[in-house]
């Protein structure tokens, strides 16, 4: 089980790192034009970490389902739920701002 966690985290890890490499690229390239594509640049990390928390959460609740250890216990679904959700509503928010901005 706590190796199910950690995995999940080098997920949300990974998720986040993309999120960055979105926000830097937008950044970086801000002033070149068209702006269209730049934007678009950007949006690609940010539609790979959406991908990456929903595999993520699919991936942990599949696997806390096949383990039963009474030593160790998954993370409850609210919990779960909820750091997906955070990070879900992250990478909106980059994509919003990435193309108002």
């Amino acid at each position: 089980m706590l190796a199910a966690e950690r995995t999940l985290s080098a997920w949300w890890r990974t998720a986040m790192a993309a999120l960055a490499v979105a926000v830097g690229f937008a950044r970086l390239f801000g002033d070149v034009q068209p702006q269209w594509l730049i934007r678009g640049g950007a949006t690609l990390p940010i539609l790979l970490a959406l991908i990456i928390i929903g595999f993520a959460f699919r991936r942990y609740r599949q696997t806390s389902k096949n383990i039963n250890n009474q030593d160790v216990r998954s993370i409850s679904a609210p919990a779960l739920a909820l750091g997906t959700g955070i990070l879900a509503l992250a990478a909106v928010v980059a994509g919003i701002v990435t193309w108002l901005l």
